[in-house]
């Protein structure tokens, strides 16, 4: 329901009823408690917003902590891929390292046994040629005896036979020694031969113990490369996962800080609402006082002035939020609802500067207002404060376009060519004459 004028003249008139003295105290009294309560909620909305800010801004840490933490658990998931792979590589080399410390370790003992052969056949070799240099010292003084005697004594032999059968002996007797003789020379060429046997093979182990000390010197170096490479990944293993636990450590903590001041905030940010809200029945109290207010002003127990007075006070902060004047929000209003919380138009507008419940669900998207409590006078406020801003700022601050745009809706506007709609004039010419009235009362310290 709308208010049409109580003033078709768009002229400035101040209209006074006189009312009791005793009203007028409680009045002021009323408008006291209004002005301390209003001052109140806008120290509470602005310490609101603020803890707002603050769990919006802590919230965003959060999200980019929670980025850092998964990018930190998908490093830590790549490391332990890669110490996986490094554990992998290390045990392949601990294989190759034990394979290798078993064929070293087979090489020594097939070098010592080797060894142990070259040194008996060392010691045999000796005694042989000990053997052989006292058979060949002894042939050769058979040889020289021989040499020196032999035709000699031959001949003793052979002439010095008494008779035939005394020679038979006798060269019998020498073919025995020459045969004797013929065996030793044979025995000591076999050990000639023998010995020069032996020497070659005793050269061809020689030869092998070399070979194999020199693989055994290159099983050895390739060992301690492969333990000095074991130590260094294993080294770069473990610095990579304490690296990467630390990060997750600091990560988690860090997160772990985070979560406890947004649990703070959003606690505070509770008790904000609850004074908030405690605040708001006061508003709403104090609404209902001024709508008995309103009720008397009707009734002529009580002045326009009175009137304006009374409403300032819950005016004055919220208009301030959308950079409106409190004069014409109130003009506003008077036009509208006449100051009534809980009107319902036939249209079904609501409360005091009605408002439709379509347009309350669009303004609830940008206030965070609740749509259906639209006869709570704060909530009323706020959405029809933001409203009438949005028109201002559509219509390039062009107050009787926004006021029509208001009253008829900014499409109806357009559509006129952005000229006032002809059947919002007199809703237009009404509000514009309250701002006037209203803004020089404003002006004079109401």
């Amino acid at each position: 329901m709308r208010r049409k004028a109580l003033w078709a003249l768009g002229v400035a008139t101040t209209l006074v009823a006189v009312g009791p003295m005793a009203y007028a105290a409680s009045l002021q009294q009323l408008q006291q408690e209004e002005a301390q309560a209003q001052q109140q909620l806008a120290n509470e909305q602005n310490a609101y917003n603020q803890t707002q800010n603050q769990i919006n801004q802590t919230m965003s840490q959060i999200s980019s902590l929670n980025q850092s933490l998964g990018a930190a658990e998908s490093q830590v998931g790549s490391t332990s891929q890669q110490i996986a792979m490094t554990t992998q590589q290390l045990n392949q080399t601990q294989a190759l390292l034990n394979s290798t410390q078993a064929q070293l370790t087979a090489t020594e003992n097939q070098l010592s046994h080797t060894e142990a052969t070259y040194h008996r056949t060392t010691l045999l070799l000796d005694q042989t040629q000990k053997e052989l240099n006292k058979e060949a010292h002894l042939f050769a003084g058979q040889l020289q005896l021989i040499e020196e005697r032999g035709s000699i004594g031959y001949l003793d032999v052979v002439l010095g036979a008494r008779s035939f059968s005394d020679f038979v002996s006798r060269m019998t007797l020498l073919g025995q020694i020459a045969s004797s003789a013929a065996n030793e020379v044979q025995v000591i060429h076999s050990e000639e031969l023998q010995q020069a046997q032996e020497k070659q093979d005793l050269a061809k182990e020689a030869n092998l113990l070399a070979a194999t000390q020199a693989s055994l010197n290159q099983h050895q170096a390739m060992l301690q490369q492969a333990r000095a490479l074991f130590a260094k990944e294993q080294q770069r293993s473990i610095y990579l996962h304490g690296q990467a636990m630390l990060e997750a450590e600091q990560v988690t903590n860090s997160l772990q800080q985070r979560q406890s001041l947004a649990n703070k905030l959003q606690s505070q940010k509770s008790a904000l609402a609850q004074a908030m809200a405690a605040l708001g029945s006061q508003i709403a109290s104090i609404a209902s006082q001024i709508q008995s207010l309103v009720g008397q002003y009707n009734q002529g127990s009580l002045s326009r002035r009175e009137l304006f007075n009374a409403m300032l006070p819950l005016v004055r902060p919220i208009a301030a939020q959308y950079n409106l004047s409190p004069a014409l929000v109130i003009a506003v209003i008077t036009e509208e609802s006449g100051g009534n919380a809980t009107i319902v138009s036939s249209a079904g507008a609501v409360g005091l500067m009605q408002l439709m419940p379509a347009t309350a669900v669009y303004i609830s998207q940008y206030t965070g207002i609740n749509p259906s409590d639209l006869t709570n006078p704060q909530t009323n406020l706020i959405a029809g404060c933001w409203y009438l801003s949005d028109m201002l700022s559509l219509f390039n601050q062009n107050l009787s376009l926004a006021l029509s745009a208001y009253n008829a809706g900014p499409g109806s506007v357009k559509n006129n060519g952005y000229q006032v709609v002809p059947s919002t004039w007199g809703y237009v010419n009404n509000i514009e004459a309250l701002y006037h009235l209203y803004s020089q009362w404003l002006a004079s310290g109401a």
